[in-house]
């Protein structure tokens, strides 16, 4: 599986990535069908995947210095918009892996993982994140 073949299907789900992904280290910002947006980081020896509210959530567009050489910054309409979390913003819910206490991870591993790997983790992750409602025993009806 490569970046591009993730993030299609992380879309099929609902789950639409937007700028500044990036494939390595791995990094998703994600906009949820439902509202809200999921931050995916693997950095260090930590995984982490943050839940923001819709209140949270700031585009941006890239600004560029005019080619003309006066210094002035102008839009740079061609770039696609950049989704930010407002300063001061914090999660509502964030779900972690610890690399270094659970696999050994000394400095950096997390920045390392390949496509494969982030996935897996981040289906862990999300799992933690939003557990499945729990069966009911009561016949629906």
């Amino acid at each position: 599986m490569d970046f591009s073949a993730w993030t299609r299907a992380l879309s099929s789900r609902g789950l639409t990535v937007v700028p500044p992904s990036h494939p390595v280290p791995i990094t998703l910002w994600i906009l949820r069908s439902t509202g809200g947006a999921l931050h995916f980081s693997c950095r260090g020896t930590r995984v982490a995947l943050s839940a923001y509210d819709d209140s949270a959530i700031v585009f941006t567009r890239r600004v560029a210095t005019c080619g003309c050489g006066c210094g002035r910054y102008v839009r740079n309409v061609e770039a696609p918009p950049r989704m930010t979390v407002r300063p001061g913003a914090r999660p509502v819910r964030v779900a972690r892996f610890d690399g270094a206490e659970h696999l050994g991870w000394t400095g950096y591993e997390a920045g390392l993982l390949g496509v494969a790997e982030g996935a897996a983790l981040f289906e862990r992750l999300l799992a933690e994140l939003e557990p499945s409602p729990a069966p009911s025993d009561s016949p629906v009806g």
